[in-house]
């Protein structure tokens, strides 16, 4: 499992975040991500260091969690209900689950995004050996240890320039949507 997070801010109330966050269109905004023509599914371009590109479909899906709200926020304040959205991206190859976490800031949200990345073990196996391929490490007992957290760390880094990426694209979807300009 890979984690990585981003944050950004949207020109925008915090309702229009939330609901925005809960629409399905938004998250063709994630890189690699289109609608495919086989109903629900959506085609994902994994664009990963060390292996050629890959492709998976992938299914997506949104929800909220549904924990039992304290007295505080079930007296009071309607946000504090809602300040999470989750989703999941699922795939052969692999599955994302997101969290978007809102704050209220003046006359802006702030949003943390954490995306945890579950590689399936025949593409991380690909990767590893593709490194090997590649390395003038020596055969060692260890060398499968090591080729596998450099895997790890390439994923990483790429993952974490996606999730900067997707924050972005948002956050450019809220600016042209509050200049009058359609997305």
């Amino acid at each position: 499992m890979v984690t990585v997070t981003a944050e950004t801010s949207l020109s925008s109330s915090f309702d229009d975040a939330w609901a925005t966050l809960g629409r399905r269109t938004t998250y063709f905004y994630f890189p690699g991500i289109t609608r495919s023509g086989s109903g629900t599914a959506l085609d994902h371009a994994l664009d990963l260091p060390i292996v050629d590109r890959q492709e998976q479909t992938a299914t997506l899906t949104v929800s909220r969690p549904s924990p039992q709200p304290s007295p505080r926020e079930a007296r009071g304040r309607g946000e504090e209900k809602r300040r999470e959205r989750r989703f999941t991206l699922r795939g052969e190859l692999v599955t994302i689950i997101g969290r978007w976490r809102l704050e209220s800031a003046d006359a802006e949200v702030r949003v943390h995004l954490t995306l945890d990345y579950d590689i399936a073990a025949p593409l991380k196996t690909l990767a590893v050996n593709t490194l090997r391929s590649r390395s003038p490490l020596p055969i060692r007992t260890d060398a499968d240890a090591i080729l596998s957290r450099a895997v790890d760390e390439f994923f990483e880094t790429r993952f974490t320039e996606q999730a900067v990426a997707y924050c972005e694209r948002l956050r450019a979807r809220f600016e042209d949507a509050k200049a009058g300009r359609r997305t």
